[in-house]
């Protein structure tokens, strides 16, 4: 693979070249073509063994013998780590995605709602927004209060200063003093963590409250099977990608679209991406077996210094990595302001 050999300088600009025009193609680049774009000066005959070499090193291959050369996902991952020059968005690219998205709304979700629109039209590619959870956030607080008999109130307050409230029905009476005592304990136990990190920890630590903590937590943290149930996603530009040549088949098509409708995985991507608190990129079989002819590139979004949710893009494998991770990374910023506002 391609950390076992040393790629010279003059190999990085061939690769680079392949992968730039495969991007543009989708097809197979010759050496003919590198001779053309490059600034190498190169014969075809000498690019042709630069690029055996690189086909030795796993970045390259040859889908049939007269066929010029395509990049592996190793060639492709290559490029993204030590190649990529990102695009820059244009002055007027900014302006449309700030009117956008700044503009003034009564719910958050009419905002991320417009973030997955702008990533689909501007990439051409499928977008993915994941709502921020009340249950994703780490806390500073919690507390429980008794407001009738059967009914309790939980009055939770977020890391970055959003006070959250939710009514929890229960089938019996009980003591507000049982409750303070259990706000006491959850209090020590979570503090900086979200509920869904240590909801069996908490579980465990309450001893003889043990048996309300699982009563109470099921229903703040629900689950479906051993998934927790996370916030709300935003999908927009599902058919985009049924315009790529990769996706002409239908056993293609219908396999990416199973994928797109099987939400865990997309917010499993995202939430990869949450936890890293950075900027990813995946690709090939990163992404998904059933999607491994895709690529995602992924960004979180912050308030108060805290990512509390993600967006991110998925396109073919071979998508135009430079320019999507320019307006990812730009929406990412505009979200994590507009985020600070609501």
């Amino acid at each position: 693979m391609s950390d076992k050999f040393s790629i010279s300088e003059r190999k990085k600009e061939i690769l680079k070249q392949v992968v730039s025009s495969y991007i543009e193609t989708a097809e197979p680049v010759g050496s003919r073509i590198i001779a053309k774009k490059s600034s190498l000066g190169l014969s075809s005959a000498t690019i042709r063994n630069c690029m055996a070499d690189l086909e030795d090193a796993g970045l390259l291959f040859q889908p049939h013998t007269s066929a010029g050369r395509l990049p592996t996902e190793e060639g492709l991952k290559f490029f993204v780590k030590n190649l990529m020059e990102k695009v820059p968005l244009s002055w007027g690219e900014q302006i449309a995605i700030e009117k956008e998205i700044l503009q003034e709304v009564d719910d958050f979700s009419d905002v991320l709602k417009k973030a997955a629109q702008l990533l689909a039209s501007l990439t051409g590619y499928t977008a993915v927004v994941s709502a921020p959870s009340e249950l994703d956030e780490k806390l500073e607080f919690i507390e429980f209060v008794n407001i009738k008999p059967g009914v309790i109130l939980v009055v939770m307050v977020t890391v970055t200063g959003t006070v959250r409230n939710q009514l929890i029905k229960i089938r019996r009476d009980i003591p507000q003093t049982t409750l303070e005592r259990f706000s006491a304990k959850m209090n020590r136990l979570l503090k900086d963590h979200t509920l869904g990190e240590i909801r069996q920890r908490l579980i465990e630590a309450m001893e003889e409250d043990r048996r309300l903590c699982e009563n109470l937590l099921t229903q703040l943290v629900p689950y479906e099977g051993r998934k927790r149930l996370t916030g709300k996603l935003y999908i927009d530009g599902k058919l985009n990608l049924l315009d790529e040549p990769e996706f002409s088949h239908i056993p293609k098509i219908k396999s990416l679209l199973e994928a797109l409708e099987e939400k865990h995985l997309l917010l499993r991507l995202l939430d990869r991406c949450l936890a890293g608190e950075e900027l990813q990129i995946f690709i090939g079989k990163e992404v998904d077996s059933g999607v491994r002819e895709c690529g995602m590139v992924v960004a979180p979004y912050e308030k108060g210094n805290h990512p509390v949710g993600s967006l991110g893009v998925l396109g073919p494998m071979r998508m135009n990595y430079p320019k999507v991770v320019s307006i990812v990374e730009y929406i990412a910023s505009i979200l994590s302001s507009r985020a600070k506002e609501m």
